[in-house]
């Protein structure tokens, strides 16, 4: 597995690895702490340590599905429809010390990439939330 990881992971995916894990931890989470809000307190499912279970289920499913989507099985991945940031004014002026570096984003990433991504970020957060769900 790590001669794989390291046959696959490039220097350039690190920032679009810890976007896109932040963002579905952060999404996670904030789902879980309203199902636990509204659900009904005698309820088990309500308890956090049995959402973060649940949650880490989830990511364990998506983590299977990004491997057979890496084995060339053909799912389609689901992509919110998003528009295109602009930047503000103050920013289109360039940064003496980062002229040269290239900022790359997730939708920069070859199809591969981006399921390597999304791979390893479900593992991650599949690990975080098993974590939560023993310790909580």
């Amino acid at each position: 597995m790590i001669r794989w990881l390291k046959a696959h992971f490039s220097r350039d995916m690190i920032r679009p690895l810890i976007y896109k894990t932040f963002t579905r931890a952060v999404l996670a989470l904030f789902a879980a702490e309203l199902f636990h809000f509204f659900a009904p307190a005698d309820w088990p499912v309500s308890r956090f340590s049995n959402l973060a279970l649940i949650l880490a289920f989830i990511f364990v499913l998506g983590a299977v599905i990004a491997w057979l989507r890496l084995d060339g099985m053909h799912i389609p991945q689901f992509k919110l429809p998003r528009m295109k940031r602009t930047d503000p004014a103050f920013l289109t002026g360039d940064m003496a010390d980062h002229i040269d570096d290239d900022i790359v984003k997730f939708d920069d990433l070859d199809k591969e990439e981006q399921d390597v991504c999304v791979l390893l970020t479900d593992v991650i957060l599949a690990v975080v939330c098993f974590l939560l769900a023993l310790i909580l």
